[in-house]
């Protein structure tokens, strides 16, 4: 499947960040992104589809029922899209925001930098504050190449 960058971005909120099952998202995450992609987010890189999906499956274990919303205008340069979102319970407000920036390449993720605003946080918010600061356990692989 070859997507555009925003298509990448939306995909990522829309089905791969929130599916529960390992086995879907990697199958998702195989369509959608390239073999030697990079996540780049508060608490380190991961390298590659199997250390996406390991991370987003740590996530989900905290956060199965939360779901993203683009709260403004994705907007587009070249080959990269990048839009502010919230995340939290459906119909409740945001327990955490952030802004993702996802740079396409033949028409798949090459590169995802997700930025978490840390002025939000607080002490009785507990997981959210560990997933901003890289305490959440999510494997950090890397690769050579």
């Amino acid at each position: 499947m070859k997507a555009t960058s925003s298509e990448l971005l939306m995909r990522n909120f829309n089905e791969i960040f929130i599916e529960l099952d390992p086995l879907k998202r990697a199958a998702l995450l195989a369509e959608s992104y390239t073999e030697d992609c990079l996540w780049i987010h508060p608490g380190g890189r991961i390298v590659g589809r199997e250390g996406i999906n390991e991370a987003a499956t740590e996530i989900r274990k905290h956060f199965p029922e939360y779901r993203y919303t683009v709260t403004g205008e994705i907007q587009i340069m070249h080959n990269v899209a990048t839009c502010r979102w919230g995340s939290g319970m459906p119909g409740q407000p945001f327990h955490y925001t952030g802004t993702d920036f996802l740079e396409e390449r033949e028409g798949r993720a090459s590169r995802l930098y997700t930025f978490i605003d840390q002025k939000l946080f607080s002490p009785e918010w507990g997981l959210c504050e560990d997933l901003c600061y890289g305490r959440i356990r999510l494997r950090h692989r890397e690769t050579q190449q």
